[in-house]
């Protein structure tokens, strides 16, 4: 039978990193958006002081772990139970090795009940497979309400030469056009370099934006502080994918990225978010960054690229193919009384 414990202090949670990244690294299914660089940053910055980590312990081993904090939504007068990372990022879940299984993850949910003080769980950007997800819907109607996510969009990782037809006709165009105007170089960040990257994908994402008269995700600074906060820390684990796009010496484009590690049997690479220079629109510097991008990861072992939630018009040229979400309702009365 697991052991359930919900950790909660600063203290606690640091202790756990080391075992969060190994449960990680066992979960099949994990993202990148499950990493504690990820999601502890993110915390650091928009949390407020309810975060509830459960642990779910088998002969001690760490085989689960649901990552969640308590939101008041005034608006509603309705303390809801989130899990970390909500609403800014693509993919939700918690962590489970394979002999985690969906009574167990139900079993945690209980236990956050039992223990914390909330109204309504609502955990959304969840996908079927998983163990969180199928727990929930283990405790059945009406007690549970399922709702519709928001899709993912994703397509093949392939080298330029093996894109779809249009697709190659016109990178090769536009690329002809800009090497028309100078020399095209796609830099990857590094330890050394991912943070002034950042700060370039900072300025054009922004300049991009005022083109269009709005501020952009960027201009806020809890995002910004994330980021800058994560960045280096999901390099470091070899999770990070930060490319920009050089026209001679003057960057035009920058992808921001994150990747499964090599040990996965198919591995995806995720396209979070994409700046260009407006003054460079003519020659399409993101779909350039985006296919040079999307043969680097081809190249080195990548099976998907992931564009993320969003149905944009963009992702159609990319032959995308949709990914559903699901979202869970639950009322804390009802997982108290099961």
């Amino acid at each position: 039978m697991a052991a359930i414990e919900v950790i909660r202090t600063s203290a606690e949670v640091n202790a756990l990193v080391p075992e969060w990244v190994e449960l990680w690294q066992r979960d099949p299914n994990a993202t990148p958006f499950q990493r504690p660089e990820w999601l502890l940053s993110w915390w650091h910055h928009f949390g407020q002081s309810d975060l509830h980590i459960v642990c779910i312990r088998q002969g001690g081993r760490l085989i689960g772990l649901l990552p969640f904090y308590v939101y008041f939504d005034s608006a509603k007068n309705e303390r809801q139970l989130l899990l970390v990372g909500a609403g800014t990022s693509d993919y939700l879940d918690g962590l489970f090795s394979r002999e985690c299984t969906a009574a167990e993850a139900c079993e945690g949910l209980v236990a956050i009940a039992d223990g914390v003080t909330w109204d309504v769980a609502h955990l959304m950007q969840v996908l079927p497979h998983s163990p969180i997800y199928s727990g929930a819907i283990r405790i059945g109607a009406p007690a549970v309400e399922q709702i519709a996510g928001e899709s993912c969009f994703r397509c093949p990782a392939l080298p330029m030469a093996e894109l779809p037809r249009k697709v190659r006709s016109d990178v090769r165009y536009f690329r002809s056009a800009a090497l028309g105007r100078g020399t095209l170089r796609l830099h990857l960040a590094d330890a050394s370099s991912c943070k002034s990257c950042f700060e370039v994908l900072v300025d054009l994402h922004s300049a991009r934006w005022r083109e269009s008269g709005e501020a952009g995700v960027l201009s806020d600074p809890n995002v910004l502080g994330w980021h800058f906060e994560a960045v280096p820390l999901l390099e470091a684990a070899g999770c990070l994918r930060l490319y920009v796009l050089y026209l001679d010496a003057e960057p035009i484009a920058s992808l921001y990225a994150l990747v499964d590690p090599p040990t996965r049997s198919s591995r995806t690479e995720y396209f979070y978010l994409i700046g260009y220079s407006p003054a460079y629109a003519e020659i399409k510097p993101g779909t350039l960054i985006t296919a040079m991008a999307s043969e680097y990861a081809a190249n080195e072992g990548v099976e998907f690229i992931d564009m993320l939630r969003g149905n944009e018009a963009y992702k159609k040229f990319w032959h995308v193919k949709e990914v559903p979400t699901y979202g869970i309702s639950i009322a804390r009365s009802a997982l108290a009384r099961h």
